[in-house]
């Protein structure tokens, strides 16, 4: 372990998330708080070929049921021994269908072993009654991992996976989504002089082209750490396929996209790339860390042509471990901003793409040991679409000309939420370090979904500040979501809150179903303890289960701040965050003339917890108070409030 660095615990609850419009200014990041510690980057890119000489087997595996509700149902639909889902980005792992039936798959194994020799794809369908049984077999015929689930406009049903038995990607298919039997094909290239297939890692694949039937594939060839050879001089080269007949052959194979060469980077990481595709559109997202630029590859040609636009320009091309970043040329290596190399990509209905990334800081101040140190208590999700123009660039925490609510009410969107209101987001085991390693930021794993109309919505694990073992935080999955083609956001819902179940679990890499219609459609994974197994904390090897969830999108309130100004009437609510110590809060607001006012406390879950209704005179600053708050579970709540008619909506954080 490497020596422990103080600096910035980065406050970024976005301005919208708890109404604060305290700027923060940073001057030197040795100054700042201890408990937010910097540690070595030991994050190794998995295959699942790896030997875990640190294994250790829970004696007792279980299982959870759970009551549905009315406005967030769920169901497990299958179990998973190997719980890394993703080195990074999360593929899209569900699909439903125009019939209203869903596919949705995973990277299962059932065995408690080092080899998990039967992992592949679990997969389990709805036909829009019922769930199947859950899986205990992998689709493919030998071992796979980390699946793409897809299907075209004529009805064929696809899983494209790597092969780790053979080193190649393989398409796992069916001709009628649904039912059939499941045939193979070999989709890497083969070069006749070696006579092998090009030996490629980590897809992601998505469906496009005008009639519905192109598949657009990227993958990362090997890399020397997985005993592969330089492609081009690129230890890990990022390549694109294209397939204009379902999959039956590849007119493009083995593309470097412009500019993805040696002049610009060294190599490119497992998993850190999302893909999606309208018609003859198709954008590649790439989320970098310390290696340079993140940026996206759009096509409007079918995959053709390609364009190249970075979001985030990393202040050093081709940027190699030890060269150091001291940009100011003060004798002092910089703290630097970048992705947490977990993002998702999505086009709306205007052929725009937007993207979303977990930030986080590293820093390089040791310029001999081969590392970087990462800050795994940064805290923001970040957004960025087309139409905001190219190279943004997040500051270096010396840069003392920046301010953070201007970052903040640009694009940081959200975070992990400060459920406590002492102004940080820091649970039990901040001062300890022994938080759920990811490798990720605090709020992180996005995904993302788009309704006819336009709405947009992002799903994150988010570090829940109020729910813990007594040792560690959990994550859960929220969900935020724009009605204005992302200028602005929802505050965060937690939609895997503790209630729903008895104990508290960890709720992570979820994937959301693309088209969103009355309902939030998402499958993740979900166990008794934070983090993982496989690699990160290296916990005990214990069943995960796979879990499908849907959430009425009206649960996404659509307001997002305690005031409120419409139709000649304010309103705000205080304290809020309210604790036990002020047991309660009140609803302040001005009325134009006199009438009925009506209000209507509910929980996560939709349930009424109080209602008030009482006759009020015209004139300002009038009051009611909600009492007994403290007797209110902790988590957040919604204060719905109709004046003449008008409603309200706020969001109430009660502490414990």
């Amino acid at each position: 372990m490497k020596k422990i660095f103080t600096s910035l615990f980065c406050l970024l609850i976005c301005a919208n998330i708890f109404a604060q419009t305290n700027s923060i200014r940073i001057t030197n990041y040795h100054d700042l708080p201890t408990f937010d510690k910097g540690i070595i980057c030991d994050k190794v890119d998995m295959t699942g070929e790896e030997p875990l000489s640190h294994l250790i087997i829970n004696p007792n595996p279980t299982t959870v049921s759970m009551k549905m509700s009315t406005a967030i149902n769920e169901e497990i639909i299958g179990t998973t021994t190997y719980d890394l889902q993703s080195n990074a980005c999360v593929m899209d792992r569900i699909l439903m269908h125009n019939n209203g039936s869903i596919s949705a798959a995973w990277t299962m194994s059932q065995l408690y072993n080092t080899s998990y020799a039967d992992r592949g794809t679990g997969y389990n369908f709805f036909d829009g009654t019922a769930w199947g049984s859950q899986p205990t077999i992998r689709l493919e015929s030998s071992r796979c991992g980390w699946p793409s689930m897809l299907a075209t406009s004529s009805g064929r049903e696809i899983a494209i996976a790597h092969n780790t038995d053979n080193s190649y990607f393989q398409m796992t298919f069916r001709s009628t989504i649904g039912s059939g039997v499941w045939e193979e094909k070999i989709i890497s290239s083969y070069d006749s002089s070696t006579f092998t297939y090009r030996d490629l890692v980590w897809n992601r694949t998505a469906v496009g082209g005008a009639n519905g039937e192109t598949l657009h594939m990227v993958g990362v060839t090997s890399p020397s750490g997985l005993t592969g050879t330089p492609y081009n001089g690129l230890d890990g080269a990022l390549l694109y396929y294209r397939s204009q007949d379902e999959g039956a052959s590849w007119d493009i194979q083995d593309m470097q996209l412009p500019t993805l060469d040696t002049s610009n980077f060294s190599g490119f990481g497992g998993d850190s790339y999302a893909i999606d595709a309208r018609g003859n559109t198709v954008v590649i997202a790439y989320f970098n860390d310390m290696g340079g630029d993140s940026f996206i590859l759009k096509s409007t040609d079918n995959g053709t042509t390609w364009t190249r636009t970075t979001f985030l320009d990393f202040p050093r091309d081709n940027y190699v471990v030890d060269d150091g970043l001291d940009l100011d040329s003060n004798g002092v290596m910089d703290m630097i901003y970048s992705t947490d190399n977990y993002g998702a990509v999505i086009l709306d209905h205007n052929d725009v793409a937007h993207v979303f990334y977990g930030v986080m800081r590293y820093l390089d101040d040791d310029l001999a040991d081969g590392s970087y140190s990462w800050f795994p208590l940064t805290n923001g999700l970040v957004h960025w679409d087309e139409n905001m123009g190219a190279d943004y660039t997040l500051p270096t925490v010396q840069d003392t000309d920046f301010w953070y609510s201007d970052m903040m009410n640009s694009n940081f969107i959200s975070a992990a939420p400060d459920l406590n209101g002492d102004s940080i987001v820091a649970g039990i085991d901040s001062a300890g370090s022994t938080w759920a390693k990811y490798y990720s930021s605090l709020s992180s794993m996005p995904s993302a979904g788009i309704a006819a109309n336009g709405d947009m919505y992002v799903s994150f694990a988010g570090y829940t500040e109020n729910a813990d073992n007594g040792t560690q935080v959990f994550r859960h999955t929220y969900i935020i979501k724009s009605t204005d083609g992302g200028l602005t956001w929802t505050n965060p819902v937690d939609v895997t809150p503790n209630t729903i179940w008895a104990g508290m679990k960890e709720c992570v890499f979820a994937s959301m179903n693309k088209e969103v219609d009355d309902k939030v459609r998402l499958v993740y994974q979900r166990d008794m303890e934070p983090g993982l197994a496989v690699r990160g904390d290296e916990d005990f090897v214990d069943l995960n289960e796979i879990v499908y969830l849907e959430i009425d999108t009206n649960l996404v309130m659509p307001t997002s701040i305690n005031n409120i100004t419409q139709n000649n009437i304010s309103l705000d609510m205080y304290p809020n965050p309210v604790n036990p110590a002020y047991n309660k809060t009140a609803i302040y607001f001005d009325i134009d003339k006199s009438g009925t006012v009506i209000v209507d406390v509910v929980d996560m879950l939709g349930r009424e917890i109080y209602n008030y209704q009482a006759n009020f005179s015209k004139g300002d600053k009038q009051e009611i108070t909600l009492v007994d708050v403290d007797k209110y579970e902790a988590g957040i709540y919604y204060v719905n409030t109709t004046i003449n008619g008008k409603s309200f909506s706020n969001k109430l954080v009660v502490t414990k």
